[in-house]
């Protein structure tokens, strides 16, 4: 334990330098906590042969080599590497994906180092680091209090005791008293903390090394994912069981007809789907992370595309949060020039936290035009000793400060609660009481600039004797500060994409009902009600969830009534994005499908409690991850829609074949190769489209909706059984007119990639047609299309790969059919989507 008589007061005041900075990083390393165990790339590589089909496969053409199919069973081997090593990249690509927007969400904190006030990555935190802390910070490592105002902090994480603990500061031997502890969180008052632990030193560290693994929780998704492949995958089996016994049956040889239900089975069953489904989303994540919104987990991606209320703070989100004073009302007049009494100025100058250019942009504001040198004079003269901190709740900041023999006090906050403490006013240096008609005109005047959309801040102050005086009462009452934030010139284009995309925007906001109203009404919101926080304590939350849906703007909004607020509305079935920052937001964050934190001025309270954060704090930002939410789940059903379609397209062609008493039209190599070149970049592709234009013009899908409708199981079924008769007729056709097994076997194998390939460009839209979405318009679905293509073409054009394949090479008039049957599908897949868009409305 460190010893506090053997520091010097310099530390405390100027912080570590960058040398000793630099010093302890290196002896102490950086503050971590040890993770999970995460698999080597053998270890992932040896895990893509752990499927049951697989192994059997594999054994099969191990047998198959002992009986002289010794080239067969060395390509399927061949194959099925190859496939496990495109398993490993596919997951290795979203490993690496999730892992950069992990490091956009790495928590800061701010620390004293060279006499100045820096904010850095908590990863940098070295013992004997100088902390600051405020209500709403996730505390960063372990430390003892060196100064503190009104310190209490939240240890339940730690301790499991729920009631916040007051902390004071340590002046000799450190106790309980004056610890803190990593993990923990600020929820009320300041401090400034010496580090005396990081990383696996600290409680929480100790706590942390003992556990050895982190086990990855499935989304939801995944896990209905999961329960499509299950059902499909008994089916196919039943169906490959089916194959090998009509097979044999009909004379095919035993090995044989195993090594093709076998290869059927690993070709058609969609085991890959969970995978993709998290490249797919991994990718996504990061694409919106580069457009400033980092999802913090998967599932809000899944949950982003039901939103169907936003309800949003209005400072800083709808606002620039950039406050410059408009006018001043003091002495019974208001004055646009500045011009304000010595008085005043002094109250702005000290409640107030600010400096010149770093604070709160409230508190910037209220100094901005007073000279650097006035602001240290006044502060210096009269210092402050004490403070009651601003909160949701209280609405009001209040310091106490040396004045003499004396103590002054000066109150900022909102007007009506300030007003409410006044019992005096100053006019032209003259200190008259205050009646409750001259505060109803003082409140009208309020109102009458509120509707002009500013901000008011009012001022009082006092002098007392001792301390132990009532300090917020009886004040005097100095004036009002007027203040405008400008709206963010993007936020009334988002709010009408609200509207066409079936999203009601809610404004919720600490200011004055009619400011909120002014601010609305500009930025063009939903007509409604507006509720106070006073309205809402008189109603029960029956009554609240009876008039939610009326309501557009909560004004005077304590962050404790953004819960009931967001349980009224679940009540009522809707899916609710919830906006905050604050320690107080964190259970409205918890309880909303999609808790959004600010990145700028959120706290890490808020940020831990989150399912995504806003870097720039902007409400367009939002409107615009919930498009990209929307665009990744559809992208999902894309790709589904396609894997099923081809994969039971493929089943389909093998049992109809033999149902009416063909050979198998497809070898196990077809099979194998099939599923390499069609199962893996054509669907990846299918996942990277852009958002279509119209996506925010259709209603939120049902919260409870299925990844699947009945909708995208008519497309499967149609496409199933256009590939299937195209692939059919085909083998069918060239059987009986030449005979000749491996040429009719040839031509369904051909029409079967090149369909299936060509499915995938039909694929990019469920309604927009092909010509009009572009298409050449994704690079990906290109490329996929030309490497499948290649891959297609080795096997008929290399002699050697030819003579593997047992394919032969096409003659003009058959690639002319090839061609013709192979486009087949993909003509009734557009012509579908005619009669779809008259059947499901869409």
């Amino acid at each position: 334990m460190i010893d506090l008589k053997t520091i010097k007061r310099e530390l405390f005041e100027k912080g570590l330098t960058s040398e000793e900075v630099e010093e302890r990083l290196k002896k102490f390393g950086k503050n971590e906590l040890p993770e999970g165990k995460k698999e080597t790339l053998i270890q992932k590589f040896i895990n893509q042969f752990t499927n049951f089909l697989i192994i059997i496969l594999i054994f099969a053409s191990i047998v198959s080599a002992v009986f002289g199919e010794l080239i067969d069973s060395i390509v399927i081997l061949a194959i099925v590497i190859l496939n496990a090593i495109l398993g490993v990249v596919q997951e290795r690509r979203a490993e690496n994906a999730l892992e950069k927007v992990k490091k956009l969400t790495t928590p800061t904190s701010t620390v004293l180092r060279d006499g100045k006030v820096l904010k850095i990555p908590s990863s940098e935190i070295v013992p004997l680091d100088i902390l600051l802390l405020e209500a709403g910070d996730k505390i960063q490592a372990d430390g003892i209090v060196i100064k503190e105002v009104s310190l209490f902090v939240d240890e339940s994480m730690l301790t499991g005791e729920s009631v916040p603990v007051k902390k004071s500061v340590c002046t000799s031997e450190p106790t309980e008293d004056c610890k803190v502890y990593m993990g923990t969180t600020v929820v009320k008052g300041k401090a400034k903390v010496l580090v005396t632990e990081t990383g696996i030193n600290t409680e929480l560290g100790k706590i942390a090394e003992k556990i050895s693994e982190t086990k990855k929780e499935k989304t939801p998704l995944e896990v209905q994912l999961d329960n499509i492949g299950k059902l499909l995958g008994i089916l196919f089996l039943i169906v490959s069981a089916v194959v090998f016994l009509l097979g044999w049956i009909r004379g095919g040889k035993i090995l044989d007809m195993l090594l093709t239900s076998v290869s059927l089975a690993v070709a058609a069953i969609p085991e890959g789907l969970p995978a993709v489904v998290t490249i797919v989303l991994a990718i996504g994540v990061y694409e919106m992370a580069k457009r400033n919104a980092v999802i913090r987990n998967l599932p809000a991606v899944e949950t982003l595309g039901a939103v169907t209320y936003i309800c949003s703070d209005k400072t800083g989100t709808l606002t620039q949060n950039k406050m410059q004073i408009i006018a001043v009302f003091e002495d019974g007049k208001i004055g646009n020039d500045l011009n304000i009494s010595e008085r005043l100025k002094q109250a702005m100058i000290l409640c107030n936290d600010a400096e010149k250019y770093r604070g709160d942009p409230t508190e910037i504001a209220l100094i901005d035009f007073v000279d650097d040198d006035l602001i240290k004079e006044t502060r210096e003269k009269f210092e402050r000793i004490s403070e009651i901190p601003f909160t949701s709740e209280s609405k009001r900041m209040t310091t106490i400060h040396k004045f003499g023999e004396n103590f002054l006090v000066v109150s900022k906050g909102a007007a009506e609660v300030i007003l409410e403490l006044s019992k005096f006013e100053k006019v032209n240096s003259i200190v008259s009481e205050l009646s409750s008609k001259r505060k109803q005109e003082l409140l009208n005047i309020v109102e009458e600039n509120a509707a002009k959309g500013l901000r008011i801040l009012a001022f009082a102050d006092k002098v007392i004797s001792n301390l132990n005086e009532a300090i917020e009462q009886d004040l005097v009452f100095l004036g009002f500060v007027m203040m405008k934030d400008p709206l963010r010139s993007e936020v009334k284009e988002a709010i009408d994409k609200c509207r066409s995309a079936g999203i009601r925007p809610v404004m919720i906001t600490g200011d004055h009902p009619i400011t909120a109203y002014a601010i609305a009404k500009e930025l063009d919101f939903p007509e409604g009600v507006v509720l106070t926080s006073k309205e809402l304590e008189s109603i029960s939350d029956e009554e609240l969830t009876k008039i939610v849906e009326n309501v557009t703007i909560f004004a005077r909004i304590n962050p404790l009534d953004k819960l009931r607020i967001v349980e009224a509305l679940q009540r009522k079935n809707e899916v609710v994005a919830m906006t905050g920052d604050g320690v107080n937001d964190a259970p409205a964050l918890k309880k909303a499908d999609i808790g959004v934190s600010m990145g700028l001025t959120g706290t890490e309270v808020a940020k831990e409690a989150s399912d995504m954060v806003l870097l720039d704090d902007n409400f367009a930002t939002l409107v615009s991850a919930v498009f990209q939410g929307r665009t990744i789940f559809e992208n999902i059903r894309k790709f589904i829609v396609y894997l099923l379609s081809c994969n039971i397209a493929e089943v389909m062609v093998m049992f109809f074949a033999l149902l009416l008493g063909y050979p198998p039209p497809l070898l196990p190599l077809h099979l194998l190769w099939l599923n390499l070149v069609t199962d893996s970049f054509p669907a990846l592709a299918l996942g990277m489209e852009k958002g279509e234009e119209d996506l925010m013009k259709r209603p939120p899908r049902g919260k409870k909706e299925s990844i699947l409708t009945k909708y995208h199981y008519s497309i499967i079924i149609t496409q199933s059984i256009a590939i299937t008769i195209a692939t059919l007729l085909g083998f069918i056709l060239s059987y009986k007119r030449t005979g000749n097994l491996n040429e009719a076997r040839t031509i369904a194998y051909m029409v079967l990639v090149i369909s299936e390939l060509l499915r995938a460009y039909s694929g990019r839209s469920f309604e927009g047609y092909l010509f009009k979405i572009g298409i050449f318009s994704n690079s990906f679905m290109n490329f996929s299309f030309i490497f499948g293509i290649v891959l297609l073409f080795a096997t008929i054009y290399v002699p050697q790969l030819r003579f593997i394949f047992k394919n032969t090479v096409p003659t003009i008039i058959e690639s002319l059919d090839i061609l013709l049957l192979a486009t087949l599908p993909l003509v009734i897949s557009e012509f579908s989507k005619i009669i779809r868009k008259d059947e499901y409305g869409r």
